[in-house]
């Protein structure tokens, strides 16, 4: 009798069931069920005859397993995904309050609003200009831009055939310097430190300058900035004349160099001031056009050709022929500004009051200028200003870059970027106030306005809103600088 087929029916017609259907089984729990079957049918192959077989309950078991482990993997790794992204969604959340602009505030306070215009100022002045006797070599002897008398001594023309006992003066007057330096190191002379201090501080405000046109790319001062440096360098020689410094070598060398200077100046011509003023070798050839009478006369074109012409001012010759203007003194107590005025038209301007003009290149202010004549045209006015200060300082230029301010308001004055839904043409926009712990928009009224501050008043209360119950800005209300970082009517505290 042949022995029973492990797998024909059971007693019951129906075999045992010991398969679960494959398709609610992973690619790899398929595989690994596969390969159990193939080790089972292989067992019974070799298997000698009634010998038993793996149960089906064993392959059941193995393969709850298997659906319980991976049950336990999905699990994991879906719990794994949701906590990664709350602690994502936590992190951004604090870097969103992190970088979420903070609300600034600030008090109403009262303020002046003042409108300037830039234009370049063309100087009128009445000016003498002196004539070289002869040819020869220009040597100032007056530092530039210093006030001198009526006879004194300005300048001389040291004639050609004197070039080497002028190379010897230059080279003795260098020698003084040197050892001057030399025995100030060593502690001698009294007060010759403060006037090369004084001499340094000139000296380094004209590099500043150098290095300010180097910047912009413009080098048409270069001459003149030259000049300026050799007289500074002459004038602090001049004073250390009276340091003693008590030693021999240099009372040898100022000596020399006096003999020298006796020398040329006895064979050389000499330029002296006919009339008390301000001395000045920086000439363009407009000094007789450009006198106090032009100021009656004077249009807006001749101003704009004067402004062209004065851009290629000479500077301190150095040598000149016979008859050539060298050098000139200003004699008036007042020099007159004429400046246009671009966007001004006649009669904007307050003729009763005195006006500021300021020099951002220079750092000055000159105060007290009156208006002496305007002519306007369709896009501006050309405005004329009489004034007694800074003679000296600009009596080397014949134009210079100034600011004037035409117009000024007074009111609350808060930064423009405080305003909500500005309107220019309108004039009106709105504020964030602070009132009992809460932000309120408040519409308000534009006075006056530049590009970084307005001047505001109180906005007309709509019919439906009592005057009474209206918010308005007064001096001291808190506002919200900017509004963007907080929303109307959120609390903000007491």
């Amino acid at each position: 009798m042949s022995p029973k087929n492990p797998r024909d029916p059971g007693p019951g017609g129906s075999r045992p069931r010991s398969q679960v259907p494959r398709q609610h089984l992973s690619p790899e729990q398929q595989a690994k069920v596969q390969a159990r079957r193939d080790v089972i049918r292989r067992q019974n192959r070799h298997s000698q005859a009634g010998q038993p077989r793996s149960s089906a309950s064993s392959i059941e078991r193995l393969l709850r397993i298997e659906r319980r482990k991976s049950r336990s993997h999905a699990i994991f790794i879906s719990s794994l995904v949701l906590a990664v992204m709350v602690i994502m969604t936590f992190m951004i959340m604090v870097v969103m309050q992190k970088t979420k602009p903070r609300p600034q505030f600030l008090f109403i306070q009262t303020g002046t609003l003042t409108h300037t215009v830039k234009s370049q100022v063309l100087i009128m002045r009445d000016d003498v200009v002196f004539k070289a006797p002869t040819d020869g070599l220009v040597k100032p002897i007056a530092p530039e831009g210093t006030r001198v008398a009526s006879g004194q001594q300005v300048a001389l023309i040291i004639p050609a055939g004197l070039e080497a006992q002028l190379d010897e003066l230059s080279k003795c007057e260098q020698d003084i310097v040197d050892l001057q330096n030399e025995l100030m190191n060593q502690g001698k002379g009294a007060g010759a430190r403060a006037i090369f201090n004084e001499s340094a501080a000139a000296l380094s405000s004209i590099v500043n300058l150098i290095r300010s046109d180097m910047v912009a790319g413009s080098l048409g001062n270069a001459p003149t900035y030259t000049s300026s440096m050799s007289l500074i360098m002459e004038q602090r020689t001049g004073k250390l004349t009276t340091i003693d410094f008590h030693d021999a070598r240099l009372d040898q060398l100022i000596a020399e160099r006096s003999n020298l200077e006796q020398v040329l100046g006895l064979a050389s011509g000499r330029l002296v001031s006919e009339r008390p003023g301000v001395v000045s070798f920086h000439l363009d050839g407009l000094e007789a056009e450009l006198g106090a009478s032009a100021i009656e006369t004077l249009s807006i074109d001749q101003y704009r050709d004067a402004l062209k012409v004065s851009q290629n001012q000479s500077t301190v010759a150095m040598t000149t022929k016979a008859q050539q203007p060298v050098l000139r003194i200003t004699s008036g107590l007042k020099h007159y500004l004429a400046l246009y005025l671009e966007g001004v038209q006649e009669g904007a301007l307050d003729t009763t009051r005195s006006y500021t003009l300021s020099v951002p290149a220079d750092g000055i202010d000159m105060v007290g200028c009156k208006i002496i004549r305007s002519v306007a045209d369709n896009k501006g006015s050309l405005v004329i200003f009489s004034a007694d200060r800074k003679i000296e300082w600009f009596s080397d230029r014949r134009t210079f870059e100034a600011e004037l301010a035409v117009s000024s308001t007074t009111g609350m004055k808060i930064p423009r970027v405080a305003l909500i839904d500005f309107d220019p043409q309108l004039r009106t926009a709105s504020i964030l106030m602070v009132n009992g712990g809460y932000t309120r928009e408040v519409p308000v009224q534009i006075v006056d306005y530049d590009r970084e501050y307005v001047i505001i008043d109180v906005a007309e209360a709509d019919e439906a809103e009592s005057t009474a119950e209206a918010l308005k800005p007064t001096v001291s209300t808190v506002i919200v600088v900017n509004p963007e970082s907080i929303a109307a009517g959120e609390f903000i505290g007491e």
